[in-house]
């Protein structure tokens, strides 16, 4: 056979692969443009009409932009977001972190408590926000009942406006907390027993070692724990929604919260799309430097 003939018969076979592998491709393709595209889409369009979903739409151009730029209640709720989702990464990270590492030791009983930590995660925000209300609750909940069986006073914890996100936030923790546990003792386990036997035997204690041995080679499990962790806390509204109803005084009231209220509450299709385009575009940019930190971090790691 010439080569004319092999490079035909390649390329033609190659195109055949091609094709294939195009049609096989092609129902998820759909798919993800009807459940994915086409909504987005859809979306960033109706952003720039008043839209009720009983008159027909009005092109109105960046007014829904400028007015809910405009309207202090949203910064507020803005700042409420980036409030949850900062805080219960910084801690429910550490927090999930040192519970890895105690099941990471040869413990009777691992198993079972691992369980135990992991079942909250197969429940419903729903029932987990419901409860907690019962925890909460200042009259019958058993964290008062604690407090006034030692002569303290009951804490309002989802009515006093200072007190509200953070009694989210441990919630939502307790929540997540089995989740992100079991990836990060997964990475733990994946970390290298050569580099730690070696650092112990040139004289390295508990700490150093994981600090200066553990701790960098599971700089990219905790990279993506942080990564996942925050882009779901700034999507946070059942929370809020459930416990507190925003309150109070909007102490709890989210952008999703907002978007809810300006399309099912005022009847403004356009607002709330405006705010989803709002926060698409910012989990996007968050997402970019995250993902730009995680690979500078790799490509440093890799010329190391």
């Amino acid at each position: 056979m010439s080569t004319r003939t092999r490079t035909r018969h390649g390329t033609g076979l190659a195109r055949t692969k091609a094709r294939a592998g195009l049609a096989l491709s092609l129902p998820g393709l759909v798919g993800i443009g009807l459940i994915t595209l086409f909504p987005l889409a859809l979306g960033f369009f109706f952003s720039f009409f008043r839209y009720d979903l009983i008159r027909p739409p009005v092109f109105v151009g960046l007014e829904n932009y400028t007015s809910i730029l405009s309207d202090r209640v949203f910064w507020i709720t803005a700042g409420n977001t980036l409030y949850f989702a900062v805080s219960q990464v910084a801690i429910g990270t550490v927090v999930a972190l040192l519970v890895a590492l105690l099941f990471s030791q040869a413990m009777p009983g691992n198993s079972v408590m691992r369980t135990v930590v992991y079942l909250p995660q197969a429940m419903s925000y729903v029932v987990v926000a419901l409860i907690w209300n019962l925890m909460y609750d200042p009259i019958n909940g058993p964290i008062n009942g604690l407090l006034r069986a030692v002569s303290l006073d009951p804490i309002n914890f989802l009515t006093d406006s200072h007190l509200a996100m953070p009694s989210i936030i441990a919630m939502s923790i307790w929540r997540n907390l089995g989740y992100f546990m079991i990836i990060l003792l997964a990475g733990i386990q994946s970390v290298s027993t050569e580099t730690l036997e070696a650092a112990q035997v040139d004289g390295a204690g508990p700490v150093k070692r994981f600090f200066y041995v553990a701790l960098p080679q599971l700089s990219n499990t905790l990279l993506f724990v942080i990564i996942t962790w925050f882009l779901g806390g700034l999507q946070m509204f059942t929370q809020s929604y459930v416990m507190t109803d925003g309150g109070p005084v909007n102490a709890t009231r989210t952008l999703v919260f907002q978007m809810y209220d300006s399309a099912f509450k005022a009847g403004s299709i356009g607002e709330a799309t405006a705010i989803s385009v709002l926060m698409f575009a910012t989990v996007v940019v968050i997402s970019v430097i995250l993902r730009t930190v995680q690979s500078m971090r790799s490509t440093k790691a890799g010329a190391a």
